[in-house]
């Protein structure tokens, strides 16, 4: 039986994402992700709302298969400071993912 957790045990992918800041406010940001896949935008989104600081966080995409996500931000703080420690805050999540999925390959 091959065993995935094995094979993904000692290797580390890394995700280079390229972003164009089309909005820089200080309580408003919107941010283009030069991708067409929602994932990490609407990730971030979803990490947002979980702040009582945020009035609005979500994803736009003019369209389906040829548009850029872009992150919108509207925050009663200062959107950077706020999408910072969402970002931060999902960064100590998957370390402590890694971490469970590490013990339970063992």
């Amino acid at each position: 039986m091959y065993d995935i957790l094995e094979r993904l045990k000692n290797k580390i992918t890394v995700i280079y994402l390229k972003i164009k800041v089309l909005k820089d406010e200080s309580k408003e940001l919107e941010i283009e992700f030069e991708t067409k896949d929602l994932t990490i935008p609407d990730l971030i989104a979803s990490e947002l709302l979980e702040n009582d600081d945020v009035d609005f966080a979500g994803v736009a995409k003019d369209h389906p298969e040829t548009g850029n996500a872009v992150l919108v931000l509207k925050s009663r703080k200062k959107a950077k400071d706020v999408l910072l420690r969402a970002i931060e805050s999902l960064d100590e999540q998957f370390a402590e993912l890694k971490t469970q999925v590490s013990k339970k390959g063992k």
